[in-house]
């Protein structure tokens, strides 16, 4: 994987509609070595207090694979933390996503490096773009429940769509440079 530009920062490599939609045979013969999760509206929805059994064949189904799984969340939910840390895999909570220290942390505990990592998760000024800047694969997926969310995540939603904004602007425009060649 190349190093990528600011813009392609807050981009993720890759979009699907859930975690179960990943391509996650592929990410492994791309030479990912593990999968790194965000928690909330990833999976599992905002608020909720367990994991649903999906998430969990989905999570034995990767591992099964030879591929490694863990949490990064910036959760600060002590609920939260109390089903995940009876979970077999890493985790982290409290992250500061998109700050590095979370993302170097949990890439150490998985034993891989950030061109061995993919990140799943649903927001672009958290989890795609902490990741990009480790040089992580990136994955977008959409909420999985867009009315429930942290109020914080809610002004980020709104930065998220002035950013897409922009990308849908300057596509415009370089296309349109090329056309009246």
């Amino acid at each position: 994987m190349t190093a990528k530009t600011f813009p392609r920062f807050f981009f993720p490599d890759e979009r699907a509609r859930s975690v179960m939609d990943v391509d996650y045979e592929g990410l492994q013969e791309g030479g990912i070595k593990a999968v790194i999760f965000d928690l909330d509206n990833t999976i599992a929805r905002w608020g909720d207090e367990r994991l649903e059994e999906e998430i969990m064949e989905l999570f034995e189904r990767i591992t099964s694979m030879g591929l490694r799984v863990a949490v990064l969340s910036n959760s600060r939910r002590k609920d939260i933390e109390n089903f995940i840390e009876e979970l077999p895999f890493p985790h982290l909570f409290n992250a500061n996503k998109p700050g590095k220290r979370g993302f170097r942390s949990i890439l150490k505990e998985l034993g891989v490096t950030g061109n061995e990592a993919a990140m799943v998760g649903d927001q672009l000024l958290t989890d795609v773009l902490g990741a990009n800047r480790v040089n992580m694969y990136t994955i977008r997926v959409d909420p999985i429940d867009p009315e429930r969310e942290y109020n914080f995540t809610k002004i980020n939603r709104l930065g998220e769509k002035f950013l897409l904004c922009l990308r849908e602007i300057y596509r415009f425009f370089r296309s349109w440079r090329f056309t009246r060649r």
